[in-house]
């Protein structure tokens, strides 16, 4: 079984062009690079006799460093420029540049802590162990874990800085406040959204990043016009016609530097910002500025100068970004900050409170429907009440044609009634689906299809009447044969 090798680091200046290994960029020859040395088993399973050759991989001094940050507490890094091979050979400025980068990285890891051994639990208790009661179980019970992921994978689409772009376009070219929120709203309703949301929003609110990068506007111009190697008025003369300084710059870079779309994520942009405000020397800024210009489109470029100006060019204040993440998430930033909104986004602590809303709201609609239901039912027994008192005045008439012909004119078929005269001038014609109009307070006996009067059907006594009567939607022969129903007139 083959044992893992730990790697060696070197260093020199690239004698020929080569691909970094990290950003996919090309190593022009002369420039410095830094190689990790790694045993080659692939050509070692060949021959497993032999020991495996060693096979090198070159980045860019940043790139390397980088993975470096980010390695797991039991990965060997460097400690000391003494594991460098070749580091001797290098110019002092170099060797100043791959210390400090040491000096930063052994720092992290210090404050970080050794990795902690994973601990084995026990099968068995020990003897003199006592057993915890439930009560005691309860004080001793950590508070729940938070949802919030520590770590993000870079590689996702939706950490990507040109993902960012393009959200950023699209609310750009969208004047509806509520669909500026909408394209929020989308982005984290996508399956598989694996996004950090922190930066996504501290980037999109640009009030609430605090940093200060020690950059001005006529420093910006003078910096970038020694990086594309131009004339400062030329920007100038750009900025006079657009009144923005970004898209000036991105302007004046796109004539001189033709690069594909970048791969950087948005926590490699985040920490980029975070080492330009650590920066005080111009030309250390400089430096800095041209390595993302070096690596970035025009369009990427331009965004990247509005999040260091703190102006992005979305027409979407805090409001409306925040309620992209939910309609409460702008008040929870006003009272405890952006931090506690996103512990809320990924704790789900939106949807409880969203719940509790609408279980408050629900209990006065019950109550109404109550309400309503109990009013139904005594405005039935009443109008049953005066139904079986005109029956009962009816059957006592002795003049049964007289009763008849009062009936029709209270119903009101007289041609006073303008609802069922059509407003034809030249003929009285009536519409046939028309409703009729009766009588406030006044009610009619129903007729059959013969006109007669037809008298109140009553439930027989061994069955029980449904409540639903003659509206009842239920069709099932089982409930049919336990309730009686009115039969249709």
């Amino acid at each position: 079984m083959a044992t893992s090798v730990p790697p060696r680091f070197c260093t020199d200046y690239a004698k020929r062009v080569a691909k970094c290994q990290k950003c996919k960029m090309q190593l022009e020859k002369g420039v410095l690079r830094m190689g990790k040395i790694m045993p080659n088993f692939f050509v070692a399973a060949k021959d497993p006799s032999k020991p495996p050759p060693d096979m090198k991989q070159y980045f860019h001094k940043e790139c390397l460093f980088e993975m470096l940050f980010k390695a797991r507490p039991t990965t060997k890094v460097i400690d000391e420029t003494e594991e460098i091979e070749g580091f001797e050979d290098l110019n002092a400025e170099d060797q100043d540049e791959i210390k400090k980068l040491v000096d930063e990285l052994t720092e992290k890891r210090s404050k970080d802590g050794p990795a902690e051994p994973k601990k084995t639990p026990s099968k068995k208790k020990a003897k003199d162990e006592v057993e915890e009661t439930p009560s005691r179980k309860r004080k001793n019970e950590e508070p729940a874990k938070s949802k919030r992921p520590t770590e993000f994978n870079e590689e996702s689409d939706y950490n990507s800085f040109y993902k960012f772009l393009k959200v950023c376009s699209v609310m750009k070219d969208i004047s509806s406040s509520s669909e500026k929120s909408a394209v929020i709203t989308s982005m984290l309703q996508k399956k598989g959204f694996d996004g950090d949301l922190m930066l996504w929003l501290s980037f999109l609110i640009r009030e609430s990043d605090k940093r200060d990068y020690n950059v001005t506007d006529e420093k910006m111009v003078s910096y970038f016009a020694k990086i594309l190697d131009t004339d400062e008025a030329k920007i100038q003369k750009y900025i006079s016609k657009s009144n923005d300084v970004a898209l000036s710059i991105a302007h004046a870079h796109e004539k001189k530097v033709t690069n594909e779309k970048s791969n950087w994520s948005l926590q490699k942009v985040d920490r980029f910002l975070e080492k330009l405000e650590t920066l005080k020397e111009d030309d250390e800024i400089v430096k800095h500025l041209k390595f993302a210009a070096k690596r970035f489109r025009h369009d990427e470029l331009e965004v990247l100068i509005r999040l260091i100006r703190k102006e992005l060019d979305t027409g979407a204040d805090a409001k409306v970004v925040l309620k992209g993440v939910h309609s409460t998430a702008p008040n929870v930033f006003e009272t405890d900050g952006l931090d506690k909104v996103v512990d809320k986004y990924y704790n789900n602590g939106f949807e409880d409170s969203k719940k509790a809303a609408t279980s408050k709201k629900s209990e006065p609609k019950a109550k109404k429907s109550r309400r309503e239901a109990d009013s139904d039912e005594s405005d039935a027994e009443e109008s049953e009440v005066e139904m079986s008192d005109s029956e009962s005045e009816g059957e006592g008439d002795s003049d049964s044609e007289d009763t008849g012909e009062e009936e029709e004119d209270i119903s009101g078929s007289d041609s006073d009634d303008v609802s069922e005269i059509s407003s034809d001038e030249e003929g009285d014609e009536v519409k046939e689906n028309s409703p009729k109009k009766v009588a406030r307070g006044t009610r009619t006996r129903p007729r059959g299809s013969n006109g007669n009067i037809v008298k109140k059907e009553e439930c027989p006594p061994d069955m029980e009447a449904c409540r639903y009567g003659e509206k009842c939607y239920r069709k099932n022969k089982q409930h049919l044969e336990q309730f009686w129903h009115p039969s249709a007139q």
